[in-house]
C-alpha cells in the first residue's frame, strides 16, 4: 500500500477571523515497508498531516491518493481494473475537497492506522478482548475472527492471553499503552502511524515500544512515527521529513539530519545527545563517525 499527498493544504476556521493555515502545499509519498519519523516544532503541522492520511481531517485544496490493491478489490466500481496476481497498486481512492462524503473511509481507516499521543485514555470497555475487538467488529471483522485476532495481538505487544478477562483499567500506563495498539493491530492494518507514541514513558519503556514497532515493520508494516525524541529518530528511523510552519522544509535520511547541526539548531531541534558527544570528541581530534546509537558509539572510540 502507497500513500501520496498532492499540494496539500488545510485551514482551519477559514473565513473567520481566527482563521489558520495549518499546512501549506504538502507533496509527499510514502512506499510500502518504510520506517518514517515526522519531526518539527511544536505547531509545524505534523500531527495536523498525518489525519489527512485516513481521512480523518478533509483537505482544503490539494489531494491524498491512496495505492491499494486491496482497497482496490472491495471498491465495486474499480473491480473490473484489477487483474488477479497484479503486484503494482492501483489507485484505489482519492481524499479531495470535492469528495467530503466517501462511503469507502472505512476501508482506508482499516489499512491506514493511527495511534495517538496517550491511546490509553481511549480504552472504554470492561476488559481487554472487548476493547481490542471493538474496532475489528466496528469494521465488519466475524466477532469470532476478531477474539483470534485480539490473542495474536496482545502476544505481540508483549502480553499474555490471560489478560484479555482482565479490566483494562487495572493495568499500568505501559500495558494500557500495548492494549490500545493491539486495538489497532486487530484491524490488521498495512501502514502504522503513532504520534508521538513514547510520551511519558520511562527509558525502558521507550525500548519496548521500539521492539514492537520494528518486529511490525519487519513483518512488512509501513511505520510513521511523529515525535520530538531525536535521539529515537537517530537509532530507529531510516528517512525523516522535518516540519515547520505547515510545510516540509527537508526530507532525507535520517542519519544525515541528525547529524546536521547547524540544521537542527537554525530549526529549534534537538541534538541528538550521541550527536553532541560525537561533534565534542571531533573537535579534540577524535576521528568518530556517525553512529547511531550507544553501542556503535563504542565500537568507533
Amino acid at each position: 500500500m502507497q500513500i501520496k499527498t498532492l499540494n496539500l493544504s488545510h485551514t482551519f476556521d477559514k473565513g473567520l477571523q481566527n482563521e489558520f493555515e495549518a499546512l501549506n502545499d504538502v507533496s509527499l509519498f510514502v512506499d510500502q515497508g518504510e520506517f518514517i519519523t515526522i519531526i518539527g516544532e511544536t505547531g509545524s503541522g505534523k500531527t495536523t498531516f498525518i489525519e489527512h492520511l485516513n481521512g480523518l481531517l478533509r483537505p482544503s485544496s490539494g489531494k491524498v491518493e491512496i495505492y491499494s490493491q486491496e482497497i482496490a478489490r472491495k471498491m465495486k466500481k474499480n473491480r473490473k481494473l484489477i487483474k488477479k496476481n497484479l503486484k503494482i497498486p492501483k489507485l484505489a481512492m482519492s481524499i479531495s475537497p470535492g469528495n467530503k462524503k466517501l462511503k469507502e473511509i472505512k476501508l482506508i481507516r482499516k489499512q491506514v492506522g493511527i495511534v495517538f499521543q496517550f491511546a490509553e485514555y481511549q480504552l472504554f470497555e470492561e476488559t481487554i478482548l472487548k476493547d481490542i475487538i471493538f474496532g475489528p467488529t466496528t469494521m465488519g471483522t466475524p466477532k469470532e475472527e476478531a477474539i483470534e485476532l485480539a490473542k495474536k495481538y496482545i502476544k505481540l505487544v508483549g502480553m499474555s492471553e490471560k489478560f484479555l478477562e482482565r479490566s483494562p483499567f487495572a493495568l499500568s500506563g505501559g500495558q494500557k499503552r500495548r492494549v490500545a495498539l493491539a486495538g489497532i493491530l486487530a484491524m490488521e492494518p498495512d501502514i502504522l502511524i503513532f504520534d508521538e507514541p513514547t510520551a511519558g514513558l520511562d527509558p525502558q519503556g521507550e525500548k519496548d515500544m521500539y521492539k514492537i514497532f520494528h518486529k511490525l515493520h519487519n513483518m512488512g508494516k509501513t511505520i510513521i512515527i511523529v515525535t520530538h525524541n531525536m535521539d529515537l529518530v537517530l537509532e530507529h528511523s531510516n528517512r525523516t521529513v522535518v516540519f515547520k510552519n505547515g510545510t516540509i522544509i527537508r526530507d532525507d535520511n535520517s542519519i544525515d539530519i541528525m547529524y546536521d547541526e547547524n540544521f537542527l539548531l537554525n530549526n529549534d531541534l534537538k541534538i541528538p545527545k550521541i550527536v553532541d558527544l560525537v561533534i565534542r570528541l571531533n573537535k579534540k581530534g577524535k576521528k568518530i563517525n556517525k553512529p547511531k546509537n550507544i553501542n556503535e558509539l563504542v565500537e568507533e572510540i
